[in-house]
């Protein structure tokens, strides 16, 4: 397709919802600012589609604008741009049309729409950047839109603590971000992302490439603070009182950010050690923090902001690893699940009120968490070797699965030493099949379709092999504590210890003192 018809149709979408943002003349209107946004989200569906079919015959495309020192308005078309621009335009379809109900009569309506609006489009541009001066003003500008959702409703105490520890947590992540990319910029004396990565791709000796430890080392900052890492997390758990559209839009798209940024770098990360270890080590303690505390929380939406930190932490194992292909298959997975959680948060109490929901409880017999134990492992291995066995696997790949099994080994002692009927537990351990062939299949197909966007999967060294036995010791331990324990138990320390779980360990009152102590200066 020409250069020209597809830049256009390309910055049609991302043009149309940042006039609609500005809620002006026509925009005014609910009705009219609510079409225009589906119709241009539409739109975004279709070039989408464009995008897919360019890249198949054409392979990476970059659509220039104007250019100045390599940092004008460019885009770059390929296959992770447009796997994340497509899931960006479904999810902002289904957050329109839900909000359409969710806030109707409101005053403030037109102005809601035009601040989704907004958000969206930068989030559009962010995915699509060619260069890394757009990459950061749409950065910039996903961070705003955010705020601006956050205080929605100003009067809300708690939505006022969130924007206010989302903007010191937002202006430290874009600090990070620009040395990270003053140092790409003085390494390679570009900005643009297709010479950055065509000169990584074909170097052979990373260390004659300067400043490259520190910037892998300042992206993994910024896709932490970014990404609700802990100890980065506090201010997630006080957006609860924003609109539930904005929940959505958080958790299954903006939160993203940060393992998109990594797996876009991927070819700097690879030059790295220091930060390739990092990662991997921050992604899995957030990943078991989230787990754990997620599952000691007693309202819906606490719970499911406990489990996006613990998501996005295992997306940033996965870049940790080296298995970038997982990490995407996880991020677009769980950005459509954590949508769909969210929009249906408020059925669930519906859903327990019904006069057939089962009344679940766990039993404790010993003999049963060992067969559920020996099933999950067996249902692993037998699954592994039909994809070709542990032996011809990479040992990042053993390392995702093997969490994978453990969450397995959860679900199944939890549904097997319990008060649920045979016919239940067979569809569980026949789903749980489908789930582990599932992952393997496609992580190879994205795998292939990601191509030359992410380096091979390259040989761990040492210090990675041992961290990863160790976080699997503790992974293993940690769910023999969960699963091996029926939530009944009634002793003294386990009570105290799901008192300090359900309270996170601390993180976000520490944090919260930290703040009123800053604006109390001020």
């Amino acid at each position: 397709m020409h250069t020209t018809v597809l830049s256009f149709i390309f910055i049609l979408p991302t043009l149309l919802l940042l006039i609609s943002s500005l809620n002006v003349g026509p925009f005014r209107s609910t009705k009219k600012i609510y079409d225009y946004s589906i119709f241009t989200v539409i739109t975004a569906l279709i070039a989408s589609v464009v995008s897919i079919v360019q890249i198949s015959t054409s392979g990476v495309t970059r659509l220039e604008y104007f250019t100045w020192n390599d940092l004008g308005l460019v885009l770059r078309l390929d296959s992770l741009s447009v796997t994340m621009y497509s899931m960006i335009a479904i999810i902002a379809l289904v957050v329109f049309r839900y909000s359409r109900n969710y806030l109707n009569g409101h005053d403030l309506h037109a102005q809601f729409f035009g601040r989704l609006a907004f958000t969206i489009a930068s989030v559009q541009l962010f995915v699509l950047s060619g260069n890394i001066a757009i990459l950061f003003f749409a950065w910039i500008g996903t961070a705003v839109g955010l705020h601006s959702l956050l205080m929605f409703f100003p009067q809300r105490e708690k939505s006022r603590l969130a924007a206010r520890k989302k903007f010191v947590i937002a202006r430290a992540s874009e600090v990070s971000l620009l040395a990270a990319f003053v140092l790409l910029y003085m390494s390679f004396g570009t900005g643009d992302l297709n010479t950055i990565f065509t000169t990584l791709q074909n170097t052979n000796d990373y260390t004659q490439i300067p400043y490259l430890e520190a910037t892998g080392l300042l992206l993994v900052l910024t896709a932490c603070l970014k990404s609700v890492q802990v100890p980065f997390h506090a201010w997630l758990l006080d957006v609860m009182e924003t609109p539930t559209p904005v929940s959505a839009l958080l958790h299954a798209g903006l939160l993203n950010a940060g393992p998109f940024l990594i797996i876009r770098f991927s070819y700097v990360m690879e030059g790295t050690q220091i930060a390739w270890l990092a990662l991997f080590i921050i992604g899995a303690f957030s990943a078991l923090y989230g787990a754990v505390i997620s599952s000691t929380q007693p309202t819906v939406k606490t719970s499911l902001a406990y489990s996006s930190i613990g998501h996005m932490g295992f997306s940033l194992m996965g870049c940790g690893l080296g298995i970038y292909s997982a990490a995407l298959l996880h991020l677009v997975s769980h950005s459509f699940y954590k949508a769909h959680a969210f929009l249906s948060s408020g059925s669930i109490v519906d859903t327990y009120q019904t006069k057939n929901a089962l009344r679940y409880s766990r039993k404790g017999n010993l003999v049963k968490v060992l067969l559920a134990t020996v099933s999950a492992v067996a249902l692993y291995l037998i699954s592994t070797e039909l994809w070709g066995g542990m032996e011809n696997m990479s040992f990042q790949m053993l390392m995702l699965s093997a969490v994978i099994l453990f969450g397995m080994i959860n679900l199944q002692i939890n549904a097997i030493d319990s008060n649920i009927k045979g016919r239940s537990i067979a569809y569980l351990l026949l789903i749980s099949g489908i789930i582990i062939n599932l992952f393997y299949f496609l992580e190879y197909v994205f795998h292939h379709y990601l191509g030359n966007e992410i380096p091979a999967v390259r040989v761990v060294n040492e210090s990675l092999t041992l961290t990863a036995y160790i976080i699997l010791g503790v992974y293993f331990i940690t769910i023999l504590m969960i699963s091996y324990i029926p939530k009944k138990a009634q002793t003294s320390a386990i009570r105290v210890l799901r008192i300090h779980l359900k309270q996170g360990l601390y993180f976000n009152h520490i944090m919260n003192r930290a703040l009123n102590a800053l604006y109390m200066k001020k």
